[in-house]
């Protein structure tokens, strides 16, 4: 299309270049025209003929760039940041600035600012003129310290003068003075002005004088120009197709530096919503009397369209451009069109089409109207070569609707709009179909897990599919999306009145189960957004063709019926189905493992009415209730990286058939081994009780792996899920006990033991937990060997509300957790229970405890220390203690030995002195504790009188320097020795060559 331009531009010689680092006292110079009474003398510019002069109208176009003070953003539709929403938004002058003439003020009323960076002069073309021209730009020298005057006509009665001033000095306000010397009023507030564009509204016609003063230390190179909106005859006129919403005409063009703007007049009438269309600019659209419309952010105003308010006709003034020029890399240049949305014109006629018609990708036509030939459902959609495309669609009210793409219509006519680019429309098909649409639809299937589902190609963009389902009303299918590639489609599954039953829309969208609950026959849609590929999968729910049976498998480790269903997956199939038939327990623990990517693999579970029971990831096995009596069918999904696959399930009632014999529950009664060597493996066992027995299930492996715990109770309900280790129990007659190795991939085998404990029953705490009575104010040491045989030390003790007690952990074991913890009658299958146990001190194992009751009453608990992750046999010393800090609580050492040690590993200190104990909060602190880290200690034994306490040192990383033994929260005086404080007790030195 034509681009119009402006006749009177021509190009600049040079552009302007802002300096800084002027002097102080110019800093202090800006607005002092502005007092009262202080006007300057004028100097008159221009003695000789403006046709003679040095200063006379630039002939060509500058580079356009901003005005400094006026940062505006690109893309911007509204005015520079000096610029009110109306003329009369200034300042109006006093009494005593209102008239033209007075002596130059010794100071301006408030310090003036300068733009930072190395002085570098602007160009100018001499002294300035004494008249100006509209429209031109006149680049001159103002003189220091002087008033320059500029006279300028205006023609109409009342009009709006634009005044745009640039130079180096900021804040340099121009005043604009009638034929009868009184100030004209304008937008600006000169306390505030930096910059920018000045907008004056004059109400006679006349000679004008435009008055600027320089306070800087020399002549000041300035560009400046003027603009009479109304009146002058440079604006460009707008009308007929130029405005169309279809193809508007698009006008290219430069404002080039000092440039008041560039105008057009629109055929635009009072109540019209248009589009304005720009970027990289700042534009301002006035009504008749010089009110600006069309504010960016103020209603009536939607993005970038508009409801015109005010009188007509209407112009429009580009003040900047920041757009790159193609022509001209160095000369930012605009790109800006103008629409009407109240009578689209130039729009094309869309009527519903049917599936699989070809569309013309080609056409830049910017709307469409969509034409709905009766009421229903519809969907719509702006596409092109590489995707769908967003959009609008409004009622004939330009109120928008359906922001979906799918509603109810009436019929009618509807505009669409897509977003507005402007250096070049994106050309684009409209998509325009009623959900009731049959015509283009194939017939497709219900049993793709048999029959196959290959990969397709949509031919182009649009071209969407329809596949008439089978399946009857009351069912539900399986549609799995997606090519081994990753791609995946948007789709919908409608009844035959057009009513969506499921949708995917996005990449995550790749298996659901649809209920097909609206009226038959059944459509399955995919929207076409170019010639790429997709695979859709349809199966009915309970159509086992296609599915593999899966049968039960038994518990324990070994082969045969103990390992599940292995199978691999079909060529270019990214699912596995499986059947089981109706006579499955009530409750299973299924789980399954895979080779690949396991983090993109899900086993789903639906029974026949559809209903998903289970969504299981890999290497969390879980208890799964389908229906009992009713077969169920489930899908694994996966990416193209798996390579095989293992699914099991097995029993997870009561009367399961367990590999482990019956627990006896005994309270420190040997454990029951167990032996993980898969990732699918499972143990069982069960436990008979009375409903007021409180009992205590435990999973411990070693090596920093763990086993999953799964309880259920009588009445088949889980008490305990597959994240737990530990599990607490009380109110049923029976229990069943299931352990699953939480490894999502096979890494060898894992040994552990399953540990069940009676711990109390209505007469009371077990007799093992009743014969170690512990105060919570603290006790002696207790020590023991925990091994398979005998797995825990069970002691009893009662706590106030708020009481804690800190228990120190001492065994052979220096890398593992060992468990210690602590439970009461009060809450005792609680999961969030009144009694807790937290490590102090942050180390590891850090063999520091505090235990806590936040009961309201008197707590009556059972205090419980197990190997957990340590090895058996285990070593153990245990000692309680009141909580406290300093000296009164850790003793006081008075001696370490042996006192050095070299670099890395562990060492082994004693510590000599009195009121020791394993609680003793010791720390070796480093001569610069700004650069170097305390040591970590963790107690390994402690004399029965307290005066020795063995400690084990971590010295891997440590620094080779000396360090201080102190007790936590001991007053001390740093190299000072006092109780508690041990300066230069012991030395990391070194290891030999």
């Amino acid at each position: 299309m034509s681009v119009p331009s402006f006749a009177d531009r021509r190009r600049g010689r040079r552009r302007f270049a802002a300096i800084g680092g002027l002097p102080l006292v110019a800093m202090l110079l800006s607005l002092a025209a502005l007092l009262p009474g202080n006007d300057p003398q004028p100097t008159v510019a221009g003695a000789v003929p403006v046709a003679a002069q040095a200063g006379a109208p630039v002939s060509g176009t500058s580079a356009p760039t901003p005005t400094p003070g006026a940062s505006p953003s690109a893309n911007s539709l509204g005015s520079s940041g000096n610029s009110a929403n109306s003329v009369s938004g200034g300042a109006a002058p006093s009494a005593a600035q209102n008239q033209l003439g007075g002596g130059v003020p010794s100071r301006p009323p408030r310090p003036v600012s300068y733009p930072s960076g190395t002085p570098n002069p602007m160009p100018t073309d001499g002294p300035c003129p004494f008249v100006l021209q509209a429209h031109t730009v006149v680049r001159c020298g103002a003189e220091s310290g002087q008033r320059t005057l500029f006279k300028l006509d205006v023609s109409a009665g009342r009009d709006m003068v634009m005044i745009q001033v640039v130079s180096t000095l900021y804040g340099m306000a121009p005043r604009l003075f009638d034929p009868d010397g009184q100030q004209v009023q304008c937008n600006i507030a000169p306390d505030d002005y930096v910059g920018g564009p000045v907008r004056c509204v004059t109400n006679k016609a006349g000679t004008y004088t435009l008055q600027l003063i320089n306070y800087g230390s020399g002549t000041l190179p300035i560009a400046l120009s003027y603009l009479p909106v109304f009146s002058t005859d440079k604006c460009v006129t707008m009308r007929g197709t130029d405005t169309s919403l279809g193809n508007p005409t698009l006008y290219r063009g430069t404002v080039p530096q000092g440039m008041a703007g560039d105008c057009w007049v629109t055929d635009f009438a009072a109540g019209d919503v248009v589009r304005q269309l720009g970027t990289n600019l700042e534009q301002i659209l006035f009504d008749a009397t010089g009110q600006q419309v069309c504010v960016p952010g103020t209603p009536p105003v939607s993005g970038t369209d508009c409801k015109l308010t005010g009188t007509a006709p209407y112009r429009l003034v580009v003040q900047y451009g920041h757009d790159y020029n193609p022509a001209d890399p160095g000369t930012p240049a605009y790109l800006m069109a103008m629409s009407r949305m109240s009578r689209p014109e130039g729009c094309l006629t869309v009527e519903p089409q049917t599936y699989g018609a070809a569309l013309d990708l080609t056409d830049i036509t910017r709307c469409r109207i969509l034409r709905v030939p009766t009421d229903g459902r519809y969907s719509f959609r702006g596409t092109h070569d590489t995707g769908n495309i967003g959009g609008t669609l409004y009622r004939s009210d330009l109120s928008p609707i359906c922001p979906s793409g799918t509603c109810d219509l009436t019929a009618g006519d509807y505009l669409y709009t897509i977003p507005p680019p402007i250096y070049q429309p994106s050309p684009f098909a409209m998509v325009f179909r009623a959900d009731t649409e049959t015509r283009g639809c194939t017939a497709g299937r219900d049993d793709q897990m048999d029959s196959g589902a290959p990969v397709e190609t949509f031919p182009s963009a649009g071209q969407d599919i329809c596949r008439t389902l089978p399946t009857a009303s009351g069912q539900s299918v399986y549609v799995l999306n997606g090519t081994d590639k990753g791609e995946t489609a948007r789709y919908r599954v409608l009844d035959a009145a057009g009513t969506e039953q499921c949708h995917g829309f996005t990449v995550y969208d790749t298996y659901q189960v649809c209920r097909l609950t609206g009226t038959a026959p059944f459509r399955l849609t995919a929207e076409a957004q170019g010639p790429f590929n997709y695979r859709l999968l349809v199966q009915r729910v309970g159509e086992t063709a296609g599915c593999t049976p899966w049968a039960a498998a038994e518990y324990g480790t070994g082969s045969g019926a103990r390992t599940g269903l292995t199978g691999k997956p079909a060529n270019g199939a990214l699912e596995s189905c499986f059947a089981v038939p109706a006579d499955h327990p009530a409750a299973e623990l299924i789980g399954y493992r895979v080779t690949g990517n396991r983090f993109k693999s899900v086993l789903h579970v639906v029974d026949s009415s559809g209903t998903e029971v289970c969504r299981i990831n890999t290497g969390i096995a879980d208890v799964c209730r389908a229906p009992a009596g009713r077969p169920y069918t489930a899908v694994l999904t996966y990416d193209s990286s798996v390579s095989d696959f293992t699914a099991v399930r097995r029993d997870a009632t009561v009367s399961a058939p367990c590999d482990l014999p019956a627990a006896t529950g005994q309270v420190g009664g040997p454990s029951a081994g167990i032996a993980v060597d898969s990732s699918t493996d499972a143990h069982c066992t069960t436990v008979g009780a009375a409903a007021a027995d409180l009992l205590q299930m435990n999973s411990r492996t070693s090596g920093g792996r763990s086993a999953q715990l799964t309880v259920l109770d009588a009445d088949g309900r889980t008490r305990c899920n597959a994240w737990e280790t530990s599990c607490r129990v009380t109110g049923s007659t029976r229990y069943v006990t299931l352990v699953a190795a939480r490894d999502s991939v096979d890494t060898g085998p894992l040994p552990g033991a399953l540990d069940v404990w009676r711990l109390a029953t209505a007469a009371g705490w077990a007799p093992e937990c009743a014969a170690h009575p512990v105060s919570a104010d603290g006790f002696d040491q207790r020590s023991g060997v925990l091994s398979d045989d005998a797995p825990l030390y069970c002691a009893v003790l009662d706590m106030k509300p708020g009481q804690s007690v800190d228990i120190a952990t001492a065994t052979d074991d220096y890398r593992n957790w060992s468990l210690l913890s602590m439970a009461g009658r009060e809450n005792w299958a609680d999961e969030d229970t009144a009694y807790k146990c937290v490590k102090q001190l942050g180390e590891v194992p850090t063999g520091f405890n505090q235990c806590t009751y936040n009961g309201t009453t008197t707590g009556h608990a059972v205090l419980l220390f197990s190997p957990g992750q340590a090895h058996t046999p285990l070593a153990y010393t245990l000692q309680g203690a009141k909580p406290g800090t300093g000296t009164a609580y850790s003793g006081i050492p008075q001696s370490l030995t042996p006192a050095v040690a070299v670099e890395g590993g562990y060492a082994e200190v004693t510590v000599h002195g009195t009121g020791l104990s394993l609680n003793s909060r010791l720390t070796l602190v480093p001569e610069n504790t700004r650069v170097d880290p305390n040591l970590s200690m963790r107690p390994l034994w402690v004399s029965a009188d307290g005066t020795e306490l063995r400690l084990r040192v971590e010295l891997g990383g440590a620094s080779t320097v000396r360090y201080d033994l102190l007790v936590v929260g001991a007053d001390h005086t740093d190299g000072v020795p006092s109780p508690g404080y041990l300066p230069k007790a012991f030395q990391v030195v070194k290891k030999s060559a």
